[in-house]
C-alpha cells in the first residue's frame, strides 16, 4: 500500500488503481475495497481504468452501477476512437470480465442512451458473447428518438472529422498502444489476428467480415486479470508458459470456481514470504505465479472430486450470474462454494447452510453432534430426496463402496488404531478446513468399535484413502443425477427417436430402488425402468442401470478389459437376472409377485476425461466384455 493511498487530490488515476492490481485473489480484492470510498474512487478513474478495475473481481455493490456506466461508455468510445476491428476484442474483454447482472445493467444503460442497437450491429462479437452467456441483448430496444440526439450526431461528426488529422491519429494510436499492453496475452494475440485479417480483406471486393475471435469466447475468468496483467515482474513471460499449461489442464469453469473458492489457499503466497531462506522479501514473477497456480489447481481438484465436472460448470455459472454469489464464495471459500451449489445458486438459502457447516457456530464438538448437520460436502449434504438419494440410500451406497474399496487400509490392531485415533479438533494439515473431516472421525470411531467387537472384516481406510474414495463417491452421485435427467428426457421422445428406452412403450423411471437377490443382499439400483403400458399377454419388461465414475483413461488394454469385465459382472450380480423389487409403490405393477426377470443391465461409465484415450484398447475391451457378460450393455456418456 503506497503511503497516503488513496490520494484523490493528485489526479493520478493509475496510482489509485495500482493497489487493486496487486491483489492475488477475489477475497483480497473485496477486503481492499472495504478500506476506501469506492464510489469516489471509481468516479476518479477513466473508462478504461474502470474496466481494468472490474476485471480484477467483483465490485462493491455501492460502486457497481457507476462502474457499469463507465464500462458502457468505454464500449461506445472504443468504437469511435479505435474502430470496429479493435473494439470487437475490447468488447469481448469487457463482457468476459463482468457478471451477468452487470451485463444486464450495461445493456439497459446503452439502450437508455440509444446506443445499444448501433453497438450490436457494428460489433457482432459483442452480441455473440452476450448470447453465449444466456442473455438476449436484442430483447431490449433503444429508447425513442429525442431532439438532443441531433446535437449528439453533429458532435460525433465533428469528432470523426478531427480524427482524420495526423495529430489526432497519432494520439489515438498512442492511447490504444497503452490499452493493448495492459490486456491479457490472449487478447493481445486476438488483436493481432483481427488486424491481420482486416488488412488482408481491406482491399478485397465485398463487405469486410471480421472473424477469428472464437478463441476468446471461453472468457477470462472473473478476477483472473490480475494474475496475468499485474505489475510486471515476469508475470507475462510466465503466463506464456505455466499459465497456458494450467489452462489446458483445468477447464475455464474450474479456474473460475477455484479462484473464488480458493481464497484460503492463496494464503500460501503470503505465508511463503516468511519461509526460511526468503526473509521478508516480496515474492514476484515466477515464484508468486507458481504458488498462485498451485493453490488454484489444488482447490479445483478438490471441488471437482466433490461436485464432478458438471457440478463445477454449474457452480461457475452461479458465480458469473451474480455479484452477490461471487462475493459470498470469495469470503467463505470452499464451504461457501459447496453451500451455494447445494442451494442451486441462492445466496439466501446458502447462508443457513454455511452457519450450520461450522462446528463452532452451533457449539458442536463431537462426531455425534456433527452427524445431523447439513455441512456442505458432508454426507448429509449429498441427500437429495428428489432424485431418490435419501439418507438411507446414500449411507448404503457409501457403505458398499467403502467395503469394495481397494485402497490401503490400517490393520485390525486395536492398540494401534487407538494410538492413531483421529481427533475432531486436531485434523492433520491436509484435512484442515475440509468439510469431510468430521465425517471421517465418525467413520473411524465406528470401524474401531466393529474391530473391538470382532465384527469388521477390514480395518479403516486412512484419511487420504478415505478422502479419495469419498471424492469419487460424490462425483458418482452427481453423474447419476445427470444420467437420470437424460433418461427422463429420453422417455419424453417418440419411441422411434429414443436412445435408451426404445424397448418400452410407456417407461416408468424409478431411482435408487431397493432390490435383493440371494448372495447380494439388499442393494439400491441406480435406476430401474419398468413398463407401464399394456402388456398384451407379454411379461412386464424391467431393465436396470448402473452408473460408474471411474478413471479408465490411463489403463492399458489388459487392465482395461479386466476392470470392465469385473464391473459388468458386478452389475449383473447385483442388478441383473432375477430381482426381488422391494419398493411398495411398484407392487401394483407386479401382480405376479415382486420377483422379476431383468433381461438387460446397462452399465454406464462417465466419459470425458475419464474415458480410455486409446480407441483400439476401448473397442477391444468392449468386445471382450460383451462376449463374456452378454447380459450387460456397456456405454460411455
Amino acid at each position: 500500500m503506497p503511503p497516503g493511498w488513496p490520494d484523490f487530490s493528485s489526479g493520478n488515476a493509475e496510482a489509485l488503481l495500482a493497489p487493486f492490481l496487486t491483489c492475488t485473489s477475489p477475497a483480497e480484492f473485496l477486503a481492499l475495497q472495504e478500506r476506501v470510498d469506492m464510489p469516489r474512487l471509481v468516479e476518479a478513474l477513466d473508462d478504461w481504468r474502470a474496466v481494468r478495475l472490474g476485471a480484477q473481481g467483483t465490485p462493491r455493490e455501492d460502486a457497481a452501477r457507476l462502474l457499469n456506466r463507465k464500462r458502457a461508455s468505454f464500449l461506445v468510445n472504443a468504437l469511435e476512437n479505435h474502430g470496429a476491428v479493435r473494439a470487437q476484442v475490447l468488447a469481448l474483454f469487457t463482457v468476459n470480465s463482468a457478471h451477468d447482472d452487470d451485463l444486464r445493467e450495461m445493456l439497459f444503460l446503452l439502450a437508455q442512451d440509444k446506443r445499444l442497437e448501433e453497438i450490436l450491429a457494428v460489433l457482432p462479437a459483442f452480441q455473440t458473447a452476450l448470447e453465449r452467456r444466456g442473455l438476449k441483448p436484442t430483447a431490449r430496444p433503444d429508447r425513442d428518438f429525442e431532439m438532443s440526439d441531433v446535437g449528439r450526431g453533429f458532435a460525433r461528426a465533428g469528432r470523426d472529422a478531427l480524427s482524420s488529422s495526423p495529430m489526432r491519429g497519432d494520439g489515438a494510436a498512442f492511447a490504444f498502444s497503452t490499452i493493448r499492453s495492459q490486456l491479457p496475452p490472449d487478447y493481445q494475440e486476438a488483436l493481432d489476428e483481427a488486424e491481420k485479417r482486416w488488412a488482408e480483406q481491406h482491399f478485397s471486393a465485398g463487405n469486410v467480415v471480421l472473424g477469428g475471435l472464437d478463441q476468446l469466447t471461453f472468457g477470462v475468468p472473473l478476477g483472473f486479470y490480475g494474475l496475468l496483467a499485474s505489475t510486471g515482474h515476469g508475470a507475462h513471460s510466465l503466463a506464456r508458459g505455466r499459465y497456458e499449461q494450467a489452462t489446458r489442464e483445468l477447464a475455464p469453469a474450474a479456474l473460475l470456481v477455484a479462484l473464488y473458492a480458493g481464497g484460503k489457499g492463496m494464503r500460501s503466497l503470503s505465508e511463503a514470504r516468511g519461509a526460511p531462506g526468503m526473509g521478508r522479501q516480496l515474492l514476484t514473477g515466477f515464484e508468486a505465479m507458481e504458488l498462485r497456480l498451485r493453490a488454484l489447481e489444488h482447490t479445483a481438484r478438490q471441488l471437482e472430486g466433490l461436485l464432478g465436472v458438471d457440478g463445477l460448470r454449474e457452480l461457475a455459472r452461479y458465480l458469473r450470474a451474480s455479484r452477490e454469489a461471487s462475493r459470498f464464495v470469495a469470503v467463505g471459500g470452499v464451504d461457501a462454494a459447496l453451500a451455494l451449489y447445494e442451494s442451486r445458486g441462492s445466496v439466501a438459502k446458502a447462508r443457513p447452510l454455511m452457519s450450520r457447516a461450522r462446528p463452532g457456530a452451533s457449539g458442536t464438538s463431537s462426531p455425534k453432534e456433527v452427524r445431523g448437520t447439513e455441512r456442505p460436502g458432508s454426507l448429509v449434504s449429498l441427500v437429495d430426496e428428489g432424485t431418490g438419494h435419501t439418507r438411507e440410500v446414500v449411507e448404503a451406497k457409501l457403505s458398499a463402496l467403502e467395503l469394495e474399496s481397494t485402497g490401503p487400509r490400517l490393520p485390525r490392531d486395536v492398540s494401534m488404531l487407538e494410538k492413531q485415533r483421529p481427533s475432531l479438533d486436531a485434523p492433520p494439515p491436509g484435512a484442515r478446513g475440509n468439510p469431510r473431516w468430521p465425517e471421517y472421525v465418525e467413520y473411524y470411531e465406528k470401524r474401531l468399535g466393529e474391530v473391538k467387537e470382532r465384527k469388521a472384516a477390514k480395518g479403516p481406510l486412512p484419511w487420504e484413502a478415505y478422502e479419495q474414495m469419498r471424492g469419487w463417491f460424490a462425483r458418482g452421485l452427481a453423474f447419476e443425477r445427470v444420467m437420470v435427467k437424460r433418461l427422463e428426457a429420453d422417455a419424453q421422445l417418440p419411441r422411434e427417436q429414443r436412445r435408451f428406452l426404445g424397448d418400452f412403450a410407456r417407461p416408468r423411471i424409478e431411482t435408487n430402488v431397493g432390490v435383493s437377490k440371494p448372495g447380494s443382499g439388499l442393494r439400491f439400483a441406480d435406476v430401474l425402468v419398468i413398463e407401464e403400458g399394456e402388456l398384451a399377454g407379454r411379461p412386464r419388461r424391467v431393465e436396470t442401470f448402473s452408473f460408474k465414475s471411474r478413471d479408465l483413461s490411463g489403463l492399458r488394454e489388459t487392465a482395461l478389459e479386466a476392470q470392465m469385465i469385473a464391473d459388468a459382472k458386478e452389475a449383473l450380480r447385483n442388478y441383473g437376472e432375477t430381482l426381488d423389487i422391494r419398493r411398495e409403490s411398484l407392487q401394483p405393477l407386479l401382480p405376479g409377485g415382486s420377483e422379476v426377470r431383468v433381461p438387460r443391465v446397462r452399465l454406464v461409465y462417465e466419459g470425458g476425461k475419464l474415458q480410455p484415450t486409446n480407441p483400439d484398447y476401448l473397442d477391444a475391451a468392449m468386445e471382450k466384455t460383451r462376449s463374456q457378460v452378454p447380459e450387460v450393455e456397456v456405454l460411455f456418456q
